[in-house]
């Protein structure tokens, strides 16, 4: 496995960050049918779909997905299991995800199938099995893309709150929405935005130096013995690289927060692998402004000294992306990122997004999407948000804050199983 990706490898122009990856049929009262996805998580990332680039495909016909769609997501996804008891298994954890009420702990999954013995039998699939993850969530990557292309990816570091620091990679973190210090997961997800909503596809667990320098805690989590800390920029691309790509020949833009990393080689390495991109980066990000030629100028300046100098038009108002957003000024400066590394240079753009109310609050993104509208790329910036209500709207209520084992391997084959079920609440909201 790749080394983290630290402070020297950036200055090396290095982009080395890695990812650690590593019965009876099912009963006829499971669900078969309907889900019901929350509206709240649709309206949270609809909105800005308009200004985006209609490329992906269209939005596939109900018919598609035949009478039983949750068997058939399951067929799709589970095809790679190598038993076709695990593969049983993995149809009834999924339907049981979709059917539960409450806590999707894994006596409350198993309850739904009304046998017993299933809480034991879906306990070892989870905690003790053999099967990879891996090939499930390309598959779903690759199914979702055939039903619902995705128009935009985002990668977004979620906060999973726990009840004391028992599971594998909980510790003490800042909560985001209230700046408290709460027991949690911290997790890295990429996350495919469809005309329908978001879907999570792929998942890094972030490792603190409590769970990696600690024996007894390696032992008892069955950490792989390579396992290491990885920054959440460097695990991002490498899930873009291994799990976007599996959705389809079409590359949507990838978002991403790139504050605390060398933009310009996010910039680079997503550009080499076909991707366009929307990344925040900070005030201080260096840049080099152009001339009207497309032509570096011999100085660098900061994002935001760019945002407002002499190479800049004044802020102008533009489109808010939702009906329930405030209002937004904004201005594009060609420029191109100063830490790029040796290679092709393509022309960028910085956005600048400002508070009228608050001129202090501005937001910065480097983009190579320079044939977008300016309104079309504030548009394009609000997605992150949408996909924050998400998690803690769809995500929550469809089990990824539930896995309550202690193991490594167990949290991963829950949440990907969990991501499977967001993604057949996502398809099958309206069916009737």
């Amino acid at each position: 496995m790749r080394s983290p990706w630290t402070a020297a490898d950036a200055a090396r122009g290095d982009l080395t960050g890695g990812v650690v990856r590593a019965a009876a049929p099912p009963s006829a009262d499971l669900v078969t049918g309907p889900v019901a996805l929350p509206d709240r998580a649709v309206r949270t990332v609809l909105p800005v779909f308009p200004a985006l680039p209609d490329t992906a495909g269209a939005f596939a016909p109900a018919a598609a997905w035949g009478e039983d769609p949750v068997g058939e997501l399951a067929r799709r996804l589970l095809g790679s299991l190598a038993r076709s008891d695990q593969r049983r298994s993995g149809e009834l954890y999924l339907r049981g995800l979709l059917a539960a009420t409450g806590r999707r702990s894994i006596r409350n999954i198993a309850a739904q199938t009304g046998v017993p013995a299933d809480a034991q039998r879906l306990h070892h699939f989870i905690s003790d099995s053999t099967w990879s993850w891996r090939p499930v969530r390309r598959a779903l990557a690759h199914h979702l893309g055939r039903l619902a292309p995705p128009r935009a990816w985002v990668v977004h570091t979620a906060t999973l709150p726990r009840a004391g620091r028992g599971g594998v990679g909980a510790d003490r973190y800042a909560d985001p929405r209230t700046g408290r210090t709460v027991d949690a997961q911290r997790a890295v997800g990429l996350w495919a935005v469809t005309e329908r909503g978001g879907c999570p596809v792929d998942w890094h667990l972030q490792l603190t130096p409590r769970w990696l320098d600690d024996p007894g805690l390696r032992e008892r989590a069955a950490l792989p013995a390579d396992a290491t800390a990885v920054d959440p920029v460097a695990a991002g691309l490498d899930m873009v690289r291994d799990t976007a790509r599996a959705a389809g020949p079409h590359h949507p833009p990838v978002l991403l927060d790139a504050r605390h990393a060398p933009a310009g080689r996010v910039a680079a390495r997503l550009a080499a692998d076909g991707f366009p991109y929307l990344l925040r980066v900070s005030a201080a990000q260096p840049l080099t402004p152009l001339t009207a030629d497309g032509r570096d100028t011999a100085r660098t300046v900061t994002a935001g000294q760019l945002a407002t100098g002499p190479a800049a038009r004044p802020f102008g108002r533009v489109r808010p992306p939702g009906p329930a957003a405030g209002p937004h000024e904004a201005v594009r400066v060609a420029c191109r990122a100063a830490d790029t590394p040796p290679g092709p240079r393509r022309r960028q753009l910085l956005l600048a997004r400002r508070d009228p109310y608050r001129p202090a609050h501005t937001a910065y993104w480097l983009t190579d999407l320079t044939t977008l509208t300016t309104a079309a790329l504030v548009a394009l910036a609000a997605v992150p948000a949408g996909i924050a209500g998400d998690v803690t709207g769809t995500g929550r209520r469809i089990g990824l804050y539930d896995f309550e084992g202690r193991t490594f391997a167990g949290w991963h084959r829950h949440i990907t199983l969990a991501s499977a079920a967001h993604a057949a609440a996502l398809l099958l909201h309206d069916r009737t």
